[in-house]
């Protein structure tokens, strides 16, 4: 006997909506809605969205903002930062012929959490292993330099202005002329 398949009224019955709100750092801003019978099951789910959508800036299109939903206030969802990436178009079009490409990975220790920090230097021409050693070299130091005193809170705000890219890059074209240097992803591994 073939089972009857479930309608869509049935499948949406009895649960209810939660509002997603995006941390302190951006007003918390409504970013989406989520469904569901149990409210204990929401807490953990990640919510993706574009920093374009938040703050209106259209430049920063290419910035997407993963929030982690950490406890319930009502129907309101709170969230955390839990990290973000630079879309793959975005790095392809930065990256060109005739250039070099130096990445980092970083684990860095906080004020508030631990993170994985990915970041892109562009160099304005192909170079060798020797001065890409330096150049990563001193971007890893910079990097730590930086971000490690910093909070969560503040790092989002430096990335997000862009003032963290431009002193780091200011920094790099001491060792050799750097033609652009982006945080491309992080990830935040422990709050």
């Amino acid at each position: 006997m073939a089972k009857r398949p479930i309608k869509v009224k049935e499948k949406w019955k009895g649960k209810e909506w939660y509002q997603i709100l995006a941390p302190k750092t951006f007003n918390n801003m409504v970013i989406g809605e989520t469904p569901s019978l149990d409210p204990k099951i929401i807490a953990g789910r990640v919510v993706e969205t574009s920093l374009m959508e938040l703050t209106g800036d259209t430049q920063k299109y290419y910035m997407k903002l993963y929030f982690k939903i950490s406890d319930l206030d009502g129907s309101k969802a709170m969230t955390k930062y839990f990290g973000h990436t630079c879309t793959r178009d975005y790095i392809a079009r930065i990256v060109q012929i005739r250039t070099t490409r130096v990445d980092t990975n970083n684990i860095l220790l906080m004020k508030d959490a631990k993170m994985r920090l990915k970041s892109i230097i562009i160099c304005n021409r192909n170079v060798s292993n020797l001065v890409k050693k330096a150049v990563r070299k001193a971007a890893v130091d910079m990097i730590k330099e930086k971000i490690s005193p910093m909070t969560t809170d503040e790092f989002i705000k430096a990335m997000i202005a862009g003032k963290l890219q431009i002193e780091i890059r200011k920094a790099l074209n001491k060792v050799y002329p750097i033609r652009f240097f982006e945080i491309r992803k992080t990830e935040v591994i422990k709050n």
